[in-house]
């Protein structure tokens, strides 16, 4: 059957209503779907179970990946340069499958831009909600700094700073600039040696999407360092296997193809142990409404210091 995600329907999915300026980016957007058969859902479960079964070659994530990124990053700047068009910056990843998750099952989407349609919303949302009145915002793990932009057009008066651990990451929001007359700044930071000398600005916000989930349980080091350095906000929408249900065959999956390529593990219940100790403040935490055909990637957790 074919269906239509409505504005109210984004509404009863994250409990709270939409600004005008989400509802008008949804209404930009077609979120036309069909539900899926159970043939169809038999065949996605065994290719996601043959997949965590198989003795087959996996990109797992770590430290050794760093020139998979600088390639991958690079190659999406090229792209860029030569033609000045936004959708070269998008990842590649974005619409490789005919399948995406809502709301914790299969469905399939009428176009390829669902996915990463359903994460602009995601990110219209969170950026307004929390960003509006910061004066500094820093993505960590910006890749080809597409994020940037919404940030930028939810708070154009704030100082927009892109940082990640690949040379062509900087290299394409310099790029950005250039075309777009932009002013966003790029530092190299690399998570798994944490640079402590970089400060964050006053009154700043801060967000990684879909970047910690590269480093594993090596989390630490850069959660002291935003402590230390005691942003108003940090935004993080990443696979956390916390705030998904292992009774829900959908979200099992999900959990375990998070260990098979050592995803982001134990992430969120370290925040909420620095919240119990009175160091931090959770300010929102929730699992999204959306996801990819292997895993309900995007669980939300915001938080601040209790300085803050």
């Amino acid at each position: 059957m074919r269906k239509k995600i409505e504005i109210t329907d984004f509404e009863k999915a994250i409990g709270e209503n939409l600004s005008e300026l989400v509802k008008e980016k949804i209404d930009e957007c077609e979120f036309v779907y069909d539900e899926i058969s159970k043939e169809e859902r038999d065949s996605l479960t065994l290719l996601i179970i043959d997949f965590l079964l198989e003795d087959i070659f996996v990109k797992k994530a770590g430290p050794h990946r760093i020139n998979d990124w600088v390639k991958g990053w690079g190659e999406n700047c090229t792209e860029f340069s030569d033609s000045g068009d936004f959708n070269s910056l998008v990842p590649k990843y974005f619409g490789k499958h005919p399948y995406v998750r809502w709301e914790g099952q299969w469905i399939k989407p009428s176009n390829k831009d669902f996915e990463y349609n359903m994460v602009r919303i995601l990110q219209y949302w969170l950026f307004e909600k929390f960003f509006s009145s910061c004066e500094n915002i820093y993505e960590f793990g910006c890749g080809t700094g597409h994020n940037l932009f919404r940030a930028h057009e939810v708070n154009s008066s704030a100082t927009i700073t892109g940082l990640d651990w690949a040379s062509s990451s900087q290299e394409t929001l310099q790029e950005i600039n250039r075309v777009y007359g932009f002013d966003f700044s790029g530092h190299n930071f690399d998570f798994y040696n944490v640079d402590n000398d970089f400060v964050l600005g006053e009154n700043s916000g801060v967000y990684t999407f879909a970047a910690l989930e590269q480093i594993g349980s090596r989390y630490n080091d850069f959660v002291e360092y935003l402590v230390k350095n005691n942003p108003g906000v940090c935004i993080h929408v990443e696979p956390m296997a916390e705030c998904l249900d292992k009774e829900e065959l959908c979200d099992y999956l999900s959990i375990k193809y998070f260990e098979k390529r050592k995803y982001l593990n134990g992430f969120a219940n370290h925040l909420a142990s620095l919240a119990d100790d009175g160091k931090i403040e959770i300010l929102y935490e929730k699992r999204s409404f959306i996801g990819s055909v292997f895993i309900n990637g995007y669980s939300i957790i915001a938080w601040r210091t209790k300085n803050a």
